[in-house]
């Protein structure tokens, strides 16, 4: 067992000293070493797999392979490329070094086996209970957001609302025809077209100018690494002359009273910036019924107050034009992926941001929008970094999927404390899923409550497909390639 921690840490120490290498030994020695590696792994795994934190740190290991595999076959800029590999192979050696630490100190204790299982199963209830506290910590906050003032015609400032639409058909003939039932007195509608390849798009816009939508013919993308929506995002922001301006997708349906409303509720509150949670609408399927829950997931159930990141979506969301541009416009996110999380970060530190739970409008993103979303947004929101992949895989495996083992290993080891416990856990679990599917569809969970297996699934699998698209494959959004501009690319 030493021996095979110690070739660990010299194989970590190995991978950090190739990145100094020249390009041709870099690529030769990489290689023999992923080998050695791999075979090391399965050695671990197959010798001392019955130890719970070897399976952990075994999983760990492959983020390290696949760390190593981009370092020899990367196609990011080398600028960029041996800098972070070495700080990702530091910062795994360091997990993995815990995580040895951890199972060879409880080595020492007497029924180990049985400790570790009851350990885990304490830390499965902690975690379960901290997504449970903040999702409804988050549900109660956002349902509290009430305008406090009825919105009269005379105060009403100018609103713009600017719709970036690519290849777009229905679905943005019916987004128009709601707002334009809006009863807003001092309302403006901007419709880019994002060079769209299907005739339809810019006909569908045109057709409603006699009512007062505006056509903003979109303009080829910059050569500086602009993200395409970004892009589109800026050029509608030039465009629009109202003193708030609502973002929205071709997706979204407006209810009469719903623009009326949000204004209101920004006026009457101070707010520089609101980020809106729709009702969406269920897809057939079971996969793409989890995929918008664990979206929200992913804004709703973690508690965002310790990391200072708020929630935010970007489905629809409205904020102060003078506040957009003093905050650096979309210039200053021109390759963030979510750019509407660096706006509410600088509007919370003076308390201009709330993230809103409201019925007063739809959305109805298809199902293969769905999945196109979850690849495009995960490896960015975890900073790129296979690291933080591989720290959320190993939590959402064992410290959440793993509750149901508790359970039954709790059976198997005699242990009904570690039964009870991962039960639990997963009753809780249970229960945090339901409330999210109910704030994604304002819909009775139902079925829900046993879906959440599925979901936390799904979403490792999304992190590491999303990880492996940006790295080494293609990440698409509306037909154009993503991964260029968010990971330096040499040869997209």
């Amino acid at each position: 067992m030493s021996n095979l921690l110690l070739l660990m840490v010299l194989s970590g120490l190995a991978e950090v000293a190739i990145s100094y290498c020249s390009n041709r030994n870099r690529h030769l020695i990489g290689r023999l070493l992923l080998f050695i590696e791999a075979i090391l792994l399965v050695f671990a795994v197959t010798y001392y797999g019955d130890l719970l934190w070897i399976d952990v740190l075994g999983l760990v290991w492959l983020y390290r392979l696949f760390n190593l595999y981009r370092l020899v076959n990367s196609r990011i800029d080398e600028r960029f490329l041996l800098n972070i590999t070495r700080k990702t192979t530091l910062r795994l050696l360091l997990l993995q070094s815990v995580i040895a630490a951890v199972g060879v100190l409880s080595g020492f204790i007497s029924g180990a086996y049985y400790k570790q299982w009851y350990i885990l199963s304490l830390v499965q209830l902690t975690i379960a209970v901290t997504l449970l506290v903040s999702t409804m910590r988050h549900k109660a906050v956002s349902k509290r957001l009430l305008a406090s003032q009825v919105l009269a015609d005379s105060q009403a400032p100018t609103l713009s609302v600017a719709i970036p639409a690519r290849n777009e058909t229905d679905n943005l003939y019916d987004c128009l025809v709601s707002l334009l039932a809006s009863d807003y007195p001092k309302l403006e509608i901007l419709v880019l077209d994002d060079n769209s390849t299907l005739k339809r798009t810019p006909e569908i816009i045109r057709s409603f100018a006699h009512d007062g939508v505006e056509f903003v013919a979109g303009t080829e993308l910059p050569e500086s690494g602009w993200l395409a929506k970004n892009w589109a995002y800026e050029q509608l922001l030039e465009a629009a002359n109202g003193d708030y301006v609502l973002f929205c997708g071709a997706d979204t349906r407006f209810t009469r009273e719903s623009l009326r409303t949000l204004v209101a509720i920004m006026t009457s509150r101070s707010k520089d910036m609101l980020s809106i949670v729709p009702r969406n609408h269920l897809n057939s399927g079971l996969q793409t019924n989890v995929l918008q829950p664990m979206r929200y997931a992913w804004e709703i159930s973690l508690p965002r107050r310790w990391f200072k990141r708020p929630p935010v979506l970007s489905t629809c969301w409205m904020a102060k034009r003078d506040f957009l541009h003093s905050s650096g416009g979309f210039k200053a996110v021109s390759r963030r992926v979510v750019c509407e999380s660096y706006f509410a970060r600088e509007a919370i530190r003076h308390d201009g941001y709330s993230f809103f739970l409201f019925d007063g409008i739809d959305s109805f993103k298809p199902a293969d929008e769905q999945l196109e979303t979850a690849i495009r947004l995960r490896y960015p929101q975890l900073k790129r970094q296979p690291e933080l992949v591989a720290l959320l895989s190993v939590i959402e495996l064992f410290g959440i999927l793993g509750s149901i083992g508790s359970v039954i290993w709790g059976v198997v080891l005699g242990s009904y404390v570690v039964s009870l416990v991962g039960l639990l856990a997963a009753v809780l679990l249970c229960v945090t899923f339901a409330q999210i599917f109910m704030i994604t569809y304002r819909n009775k969970a139902g079925v829900a409550y046993w879906l959440w297996p599925i979901g936390f699934m799904s979403d490792i699998y999304l992190m590491n497909l999303s990880m492996w698209r940006y790295e080494f494959g293609q990440v698409l959004w509306k037909g154009r390639s993503v991964a260029p501009s968010v990971m330096h690319l040499d040869n997209p």
